[in-house]
């Protein structure tokens, strides 16, 4: 086996040495979620401990080389092991780490919920246990609990793309309060608003379910394929699916906003999800313009010049950080 070592893959390499320490003593509840935040936070965390898994199958030649008797527990965080450090530390990891992996949250109970958040102008993606992906779009919050059985998801607040493990033992279902999007193996965007639910499939298929749904006549629940779109709230029940290019509803992870024919006050809606400045209209003439084209998320006063310069606005800017659009004087 070779594998070139920097100083900070060594020291991942240490990290992982030390989780199996860990977990061959008395490990807490609070040990494995910091030990999955730990794994999910870089993708060199889980090459180190592949690098560990690929060791103990060695160890069968590991053995016969002149260790000395006395091995000692995992190094601490440091820089610069030494190769008979390396070969010690992977047969400290043999004597546990099937334990160590039986011990890992694999059926947490149902109080043991992981949180996700993401702060206002933050995209953030992250690896799930199950290999799942999550982005997080701006302000958001997503709660997981996951367990042999099944896994469950709640968007709190705010919006999500889900990049879906196959697992057709363990239904993948995200909840939102209105909705209810159950996915096997796919790709999907959910938005959760104040009063509804957008949800829009690029890959696969999933099921939408409304449990707020009263009524003989009331739809409970729909199929969405690739490429297609639903709208779900408490009040208006499941809407209607139709299809639409994905792209415009998944292009904050990009970074930007597709319009088309979005009112002004719509578009200051939006951006106020990521930015602090605050666009302010008092005139419904305003307010109703209609704007199309593609706009920076991460560059809230280049939109505004160019809102300025297309609608022939004029922008006054605030001593409290807010812009409000006027009418240009004739």
């Amino acid at each position: 086996m070779s594998q070139t070592f920097t100083q900070e893959f060594e020291r991942h390499c240490d990290t992982a040495l030390a989780w199996i320490a860990r977990f061959r003593g008395e490990a807490t509840d609070q040990d494995h979620r910091e030990f999955a935040l730990w794994l999910a936070a870089d993708a060199g965390h889980r090459q180190a401990m592949d690098l560990m898994l690929e060791l103990w199958d060695d160890l069968g030649s590991v053995r016969h080389l002149p260790l000395d008797a006395e091995q000692p527990e995992p190094i601490p965080l440091r820089s610069g092991p030494t190769r008979r450090q390396w070969l010690a530390g992977a047969t400290a990891l043999a004597a546990g780490l099937a334990l160590a992996f039986v011990l890992l949250p694999l059926d947490r109970g149902p109080d043991a919920i992981e949180s996700l958040r993401t702060a206002q102008g933050e995209r953030a993606t992250y690896t799930l246990s199950d290999t799942s992906r999550v982005t997080l779009n701006t302000d958001s919050q997503l709660d997981v609990a996951f367990s042999r059985g099944e896994r469950q998801l709640t968007l709190v607040k705010g919006e999500a793309f889900f990049d879906v493990a196959h697992d057709p033992q363990r239904p993948f279902a995200v909840s939102t309060g209105d909705a209810t999007v159950t996915a096997i193996g796919t790709a999907f965007n959910v938005y959760r608003r104040a009063e509804s639910t957008e949800i829009t499939v690029t890959e696969g298929r999933v099921r939408v379910s409304n449990p707020a749904a009263v009524g003989n006549n009331a739809l409970t629940s729909v199929l969405l394929g690739a490429d297609e779109h639903l709208e779900t709230s408490r009040s208006g029940g499941l809407g209607t699916s139709e299809t639409v290019d994905t792209s415009r509803y998944t292009a904050w992870q990009r970074g930007e906003i597709v319009a088309e024919a979005l009112t002004l006050a719509e578009l200051a809606g939006e951006l106020a999800r990521y930015s602090d400045t605050r666009i302010l209209i008092s005139e419904r003439e305003v307010a109703n313009l209609t704007v199309s084209g593609v706009f920076s998320l991460d560059h809230p006063e280049t939109v505004i010049q160019a809102l300025e310069r297309s609608l022939g606005l004029r922008v006054v800017r605030l001593n409290n950080g807010s812009v409000q659009l006027l009418k240009a004087p004739q």
